[in-house]
């Protein structure tokens, strides 16, 4: 892995400057800018060109998703992983659609940073646990349903290899996205049908726009 090149995007001085002191402990990261809102984060994205940029949620002037967004729109490449202390599932499945690579509490563990950061620069998606258990939930406890609970059963992998598939890639592109071979991707897709009791792309698509993609 060649030095990564992170940009932090925090409208708190203090959350920056704990994860500067935890980015920085790894020689192979490197803080390339700061930004506080986000105007300013899209303006130094350009400029600096990070590989990676971390970006929180809810700040002045644009928020994250927005933020993200406008990256996107302006064909910034870089990576974003999304920064949050208060994750919601529509934020979550939004941030995905937008474009987001990765998706981290403020109350994740260092490593959790570390890793994600790493999984994220070499292509993959990172998802934190407590995140990936909001997807796998309906937050309306009175309308819980048998789908919900099929949901989760499915692992974290399934789940990914559910997205991709819904959004139309084959066996061959979920396992270069996923860096798997396509007979892993084979059995999960396996599983999956079995867990959502679904028979076919169609229908394990059709569920996933009904009860995780909506």
């Amino acid at each position: 892995m060649g030095q990564v090149r992170i940009m932090l995007v925090d409208d708190h001085t203090l959350i920056r400057r704990g994860l500067k002191l935890i980015i920085e402990e790894v020689k192979e990261f490197k803080i390339v800018g700061e930004s506080s809102d986000g105007e300013d984060a899209i303006r130094k994205a350009r400029l600096l060109n990070p590989d990676i940029v971390i970006m929180d949620i809810n700040m002045p002037k644009l928020n994250g998703l927005e933020s993200l967004k406008r990256m996107k729109e302006l064909g910034i490449q870089s990576k974003v992983i999304i920064l949050t202390a208060y994750p919601k599932k529509a934020d979550i499945i939004t941030a995905t659609k937008i474009g987001a690579k990765g998706y981290l509490l403020k109350d994740s563990s260092p490593n959790d940073l570390l890793k994600a950061i790493r999984e994220v620069y070499i292509g993959r998606s990172y998802i934190h646990n407590s995140a990936a258990s909001i997807l796998a939930s309906n937050t309306n406890k009175v309308e819980e349903n048998i789908e919900m609970e099929n949901i989760k059963l499915l692992s974290k992998r399934e789940y990914e290899v559910l997205v991709l598939l819904s959004e139309g890639h084959n066996n061959k592109s979920i396992g270069e996205k996923l860096f798997i071979s396509e007979k892993t991707v084979k059995n999960h897709i396996t599983q999956i049908y079995k867990k959502l009791k679904v028979k076919g792309r169609v229908q394990a698509t059709i569920f996933a726009y009904d009860n995780i993609l909506r």
